[in-house]
Parts: structure tokens; C-alpha cells; sequence
């Protein structure tokens, strides 16, 4: 085992029985670690760890810069400290292992292996953790974060096991993969009495196979004001797929679980100024903590719906050329936009 210089432990070699594989880990330490020996921490944990930390083994050769999110936004009393482990991915093996359902990619057939990597997280991995790191166990005090096939294997795993996370970072998540659509997916777990958190994203240039369509916002929006569920989804403006994007914004899940996103600042209607043809508008909300989040309640009204209709869902449908406002107000907060119809 080795260590770098901002709190960051290599284990190189971690094996798996279950997958019969070994990876690295990367687990970063809070400033309090070595000096509070008796302290603990709630534990966040992260796949594709090449990715997380460093660019220099990650795919794209890019990076999350998540140990120096954190270790600002600790330092400057934003959030608690916490423990990190980066698990990295198995290359070649990453589709299989980050999937509970066979589906393709390049026109090939991939088995799911995403059952023995959850026992592997679950049965393998936290344990050695809990055993040789200072971490606050329960559910309470464990995170699960992942973007793209992590984001998946975020959802897939936190909501079956319910009794070990309590606050879920899904990013980006590939709910294209397999044979069941985006909502399928989200349809098929039950919500109610669910006590966890769960941060749901997705880019708005990340393209239409990625992009969640009227149906799931709809379902969205029902499962946030008609169940317990603690669900903030946020659709990025401008945000395509990439490290460099999850890195922009992975200070608000952090601040979600672990700080306080603080009071709303105000409400803005994103989207384009010029239409052609029916499109949904995207209302952001801005905390004086700098988090934002899409709104999934508030109430939409078109003050020229001769030129304009608009739906609950923020779905645009032009009636004819000309110009128009749309009106949104949520949070006791009201945001106008100003629309041509082309």
C-alpha cells in the first residue's frame, strides 16, 4: 500500500472471489484522519475509480478532481468530512460487471455481471472497508455514486439494498442499456417508504439517447410530490458526457448529502429563445449556495397561447409565428421567457 500526498491510500491489488478478478482502489482520507484517531466518517462510494481522482489512468484522460472538491469544500465548512473509495473498473469488463441485464454495445452481445458485482461491493468491499478504515456504518452514513454505466449501477444497486445506502449520486445514468426503456427502469422499484436520498442528472448535450423524455419527467415529478422520496434531479444546461462535466457539478450531490444547500436565490427558464417545433424548457433553480436543480413542482403558463401552448411538463407546443412569454413560478418565485415562434 502506498500514499499520496493529499490523503489519497493505493491499494493496488484488490481481489474479488465472487468476480474472481483483482483492481486498484483509491480511498481519500479527510484532513482529520491522521490526527483524530478516534473520529469516524460516513464513507461515499465511487466507481470507475480511474476517473475520480486523477487523469492519468482514466479513459478519456480526463478527471473528476473529487478529492479536490472535497477536501475545498471541507475546508471550507460546506460539508463533513468524509471517507472516499474510488473502485476502478475492469476495462473490457466494465459493461458486463456495471450491468444486472444482458444487453449490446457495438452490435455485440454483453452477459450482465452486475449481480456478482453488487455481492462484490456489498459483500466484499464494504466489509474490508468498515474492518480497516474509521467509517460510521448503517446506511445513514453510506453513499453510492456512479456516472453513465456507474450511474446505472448506482440506481441498480442503492435501491436493492435499501438497508445498506442512503443516498444515491446518479449521474448521468445509461438507462438507454438493454431491452426496457428509462421508464421501465425507474418503474421498477418501489418508492414508497423509501428513506433515501437521491440525486438524479443528466446533460441537456449529452444526446437524445441519453436525454429523458416527457413521460419520465412526468414520473419524476410524480415521485417527488406525491411520495416521501428525497428526489432532486438537475438537467444541465449545456452539459455533454464527460468527466470534465460530472466535475463541474459534483459539488452538488456532495452538498446535498452532506451540507446544506442553503435558501433558493432564484428561478430561470433555460432553453432556446427560437422555435420550430415542440420542446421542452428546463426550469433551474439557484441556491445563495450556488446548487441548482431542475424545478419538479411550479406551474407553467403561456401568456400568449395563441402563438404558444405549454403543458405542466414545460413541453412548448407552437401554435403559429410570433412572439411570446412563458410564465413559471415556483418556490414563491417567478421566472418569464421570451419565445419566437419561427
Amino acid at each position: 500500500m502506498s500514499k499520496e500526498k493529499i490523503d489519497i491510500e493505493i491499494i493496488e491489488d484488490f481481489y474479488s472471489k465472487v468476480l474472481d478478478n483483482q483492481r486498484k482502489l483509491r480511498i481519500y482520507l479527510p484532513p482529520s484522519y491522521s490526527t483524530q484517531k478516534n473520529k469516524y466518517y460516513p464513507v461515499l462510494y465511487v466507481h470507475d475509480g480511474q476517473n475520480v481522482f486523477h487523469g492519468e489512468e482514466s479513459y478519456s484522460g480526463e478527471s473528476w478532481d473529487l478529492h479536490k472538491t472535497t477536501d475545498y469544500m471541507i475546508k471550507e465548512g460546506l460539508i463533513e468530512e468524509i471517507i472516499i473509495v474510488a473502485i476502478d473498473n475492469m476495462g473490457e469488463e466494465r459493461l458486463s460487471e456495471y450491468a444486472h441485464r444482458n444487453g449490446y454495445f457495438k452490435n455485440e452481445r454483453v452477459k450482465a455481471r452486475g449481480h456478482k458485482y453488487e455481492k462484490f461491493l456489498t459483500g466484499e468491499l464494504m466489509p474490508y472497508i468498515a474492518e480497516n478504515y474509521r467509517v460510521k456504518e448503517g446506511p445513514e452514513n453510506t453513499a453510492l455514486m456512479g456516472s453513465s454505466m456507474g450511474g446505472l449501477v448506482t440506481f441498480n444497486i442503492g435501491l436493492r439494498n435499501r438497508d445498506l445506502f442512503s443516498k444515491l449520486a446518479v449521474m448521468s445514468p445509461s438507462f438507454w442499456w438493454g431491452r426496457t426503456s428509462p421508464l421501465k427502469k425507474l418503474n421498477s422499484y418501489q418508492y414508497n417508504n423509501l428513506d433515501t436520498k437521491i440525486w438524479l442528472d443528466t446533460g441537456e448535450e449529452e444526446g437524445k439517447f441519453m436525454a429523458f423524455n416527457e413521460k419520465v419527467i412526468s414520473r419524476l415529478k410524480d415521485l417527488k410530490n406525491n411520495s416521501k422520496l428525497d428526489l432532486i434531479y438537475y438537467q444541465v444546461p449545456g452539459a455533454i458526457h464527460s468527466e470534465t462535466a460530472w466535475a463541474a457539478r459534483v459539488y452538488c450531490p456532495l452538498l446535498y448529502f452532506y451540507g446544506d444547500i442553503g435558501k433558493i436565490k432564484q428561478v430561470d427558464l433555460a432553453g432556446p429563445e427560437v422555435i420550430t417545433s415542440n420542446i421542452r424548457i428546463n426550469p433551474i433553480v439557484t441556491f445563495d449556495s450556488k446548487f441548482k436543480m431542475s424545478a419538479l413542482e411550479g406551474e407553467f403558463k403561456s401568456l400568449n397561447p395563441e402563438i404558444i401552448k405549454i403543458n405542466q411538463n414545460g413541453t412548448l407546443i407552437p401554435q403559429k409565428a410570433g412572439n411570446a412569454s412563458i410564465e413559471f413560478k415556483s418556490y414563491g418565485h417567478q421566472a418569464l421567457k421570451n419565445i419566437k415562434v419561427t
